[in-house]
C-alpha cells in the first residue's frame, strides 16, 4: 500500500520555487514558481493571451516574465505587489510559460 502511495504522489508532484532559486536552477519543466506581480507589469496580447511580471519576495530586483493563455483565474489581482503562483515550465533564459 505504502508503495502504491509513493508513486501516485511522486508522478503527481509539482515543484515549488520563488523567483531567485527558479532562476538559480535554469530550465525547468512542470514547476510552480512564486513571487510579487510588479505594478503595471500585465499586457493583454489578443485573444487571452497575457505576459506579465513577478519578483522575488527576498530580492526584488530579480524578476521573471510570465506568459499565459486563457482567462485569469479569479484569484489573480492586477495590483503591485499581489502573491502569484504560477504552474508551467521554465525556458531557462527569461520567460516562465502557461498557468496560474
Amino acid at each position: 500500500m505504502g508503495v502504491l502511495l509513493w508513486f501516485a504522489v511522486g508522478r503527481g508532484a509539482v515543484y515549488y520555487y520563488s523567483v531567485s532559486e527558479l532562476l538559480a536552477n535554469g530550465q525547468a519543466s512542470n514547476v510552480r514558481v512564486s513571487g510579487e506581480l510588479q505594478g503595471g507589469s500585465l499586457v493583454e496580447s489578443g485573444a487571452g493571451d497575457y505576459t506579465f511580471v513577478i519578483h522575488d519576495r527576498e530580492q526584488p530586483g530579480l524578476t521573471l516574465k510570465v506568459a499565459y493563455s486563457g482567462a485569469l483565474p479569479d484569484a489573480f489581482k492586477n495590483e503591485p505587489g499581489a502573491e502569484v503562483v504560477a504552474e508551467g515550465d521554465f525556458d531557462g533564459g527569461t520567460v516562465f510559460s502557461q498557468g496560474l
